[in-house]
C-alpha cells in the first residue's frame, strides 16, 4: 500500500469483481455513501459523500490480509473467509453482518452415495473405511473450517485434500471421494451430481465488515469517519422495515385526534402519532389536524384502514431513505469490541 496516502483517511477495502463486489456497491450506494471510480481499471476510488474515506479494491481472500496487516483499516468480505482464517488474524473484528452474498460452507457426497445422507452416515462410512485400511478423502479449499467440524461430529478418520477453483469435479476425476464447498442456491452441485449432508452445513455464511483493532484505535479521524459510515448504512438498512404515512384527520382537538389514533396501539406507530393542526382557509367549517405516523412496513394497509376508520383523508405512504434510532447499535457494539480483547465470535 502506498505509504503517501493521506494521514487519517479510513481504508476501505472493497471486493474488486463478482456479485459481492455488486452487492457492496450498491449498498453503499443505497447508503448516500456513492463510490466514485473514474476508471474502471483503477483499483482505488473515493467517496464524495465521505472525504475522510479512500477505497481500495481487491479479492475478498487478500482484503482480509489487507486488513489483518494494517494496510487497510477496514474491508467488506465473506464471514467463511474470515472464519477460516482467524487464527492467522489477531487484529481482525467482525463489525457487521451486512446480509448479502449469503451462501453455505458444506459437505457434499455423490449421489450414487445412497447409504450416505447424514453426517452421521458419513461418521459410520469413516469408521468402515478406517477398518479396511482406507481413507475418507475430502477436497476442500477450507481445511480449518472442515477439520473442526469433522471432529466435532466424531469424525477423525480422514485426509483433506486442498483443492482451489471448481472442486465439484474432484469425485469424478477420482482425487477426492466428496467436497467441502461453498453454495448459494445448490445448483451446481445438482449438475455435478453431488448432494448436501443432512446436517452437513460447516458455517452459513455472508458478507461482513471486518476492520483492523489496532489501527482503529489508535485514530479518533477514522473512527469518526467509520462511524458515520456504519450510522448511514445502519438507518438506510433499518428504513427498509418503515414506512410513513401521512393523513389530515377531522377532529375537535389536537387530543381528540390522538385519543382517536391511539385506540389502536398496534397502528399508531412505533413511537406513537404526531399530530399538530391544519391552517385551514376562513371559513372552513371543520378542524383539520395532520399526522404522520412511523409504522413498520407489513402494516401499511391495516394502518390506511385505522386512519380512514376515524375520519382519516389524503392518506400519503413514503418509504424513508433513513431510519435512525437514539443510538446506533451497530457502532454501540463496534466499539465495544473496539475496546475488548476477546475475539469475535462469528
Amino acid at each position: 500500500m502506498n505509504d503517501a496516502r493521506p494521514a487519517g483517511k479510513l481504508i476501505i477495502a472493497l471486493p474488486s469483481k463478482g456479485k459481492l463486489a455488486d452487492a457492496a456497491d450498491s449498498l453503499f450506494g443505497r447508503a448516500g455513501l456513492r463510490i466514485y471510480k473514474p476508471n474502471q481499471r483503477q483499483y482505488t476510488a473515493t467517496i464524495p459523500n465521505l472525504p475522510g474515506a479512500e477505497v481500495v479494491y481487491q479479492r475478498p481472500r487478500d482484503i482480509l490480509n489487507q486488513v489483518g496487516e494494517g494496510q487497510a483499516d477496514i474491508g467488506v468480505t465473506g464471514l467463511d473467509i474470515v472464519a477460516e482464517h482467524s487464527q492467522d488474524t489477531d487484529d481482525v473484528m467482525v463489525i457487521d453482518r451486512l446480509g448479502f452474498g449469503r451462501c453455505e460452507l458444506l459437505l457434499a457426497a455423490p449421489d450414487s452415495w445412497i447409504d450416505v445422507t447424514s453426517i452421521a452416515d458419513l461418521a459410520d462410512l469413516s469408521l468402515r473405511q478406517q477398518a479396511r485400511g482406507a481413507q475418507l478423502r475430502i477436497a476442500t479449499k477450507f481445511s480449518n473450517l472442515t477439520k473442526s467440524f469433522l471432529y466435532r461430529h466424531g469424525i477423525s478418520h480422514f485426509l483433506l485434500v486442498h483443492a482451489e477453483g471448481a472442486m465439484e469435479a474432484a469425485p469424478r476425476i477420482g482425487y477426492a471421494d466428496m467436497i467441502a464447498d461453498v453454495s448459494e442456491t445448490g445448483t451446481t452441485l445438482r449438475e455435478n451430481h453431488l448432494r448436501p449432508l443432512d446436517g452437513g452445513v460447516i458455517i452459513a455464511s455472508e458478507a461482513v465488515l471486518i476492520g483492523n483493532r489496532r489501527r482503529l484505535r489508535e485514530s479518533p479521524a477514522k473512527l469518526e469517519t467509520l462511524r458515520e459510515m456504519i450510522e448511514l448504512i445502519e438507518a438506510h438498512r433499518r428504513a427498509r422495515q418503515f414506512v410513513s404515512l401521512r393523513a389530515n384527520i377531522a377532529g375537535a382537538s389536537l387530543a381528540d385526534v390522538q385519543e382517536r389514533i391511539l385506540a389502536n396501539p398496534a397502528l399508531s406507530g412505533t413511537k406513537g402519532p404526531g399530530v399538530v393542526a391544519v391552517a385551514s382557509p376562513p371559513g372552513t367549517a371543520r378542524k383539520w389536524f395532520e399526522t404522520n405516523l412511523l409504522v413498520p412496513a407489513d402494516l401499511i394497509h391495516k394502518t390506511m384502514q385505522h386512519l380512514r376508520a376515524i375520519g382519516g383523508a389524503d392518506i400519503i405512504v413514503m418509504r424513508p431513505d433513513y431510519v435512525f434510532d437514539e443510538r446506533s447499535a451497530t457502532y454501540d457494539r463496534f466499539e465495544h469490541l473496539l475496546h475488548s480483547d476477546d475475539k469475535d465470535s462469528y
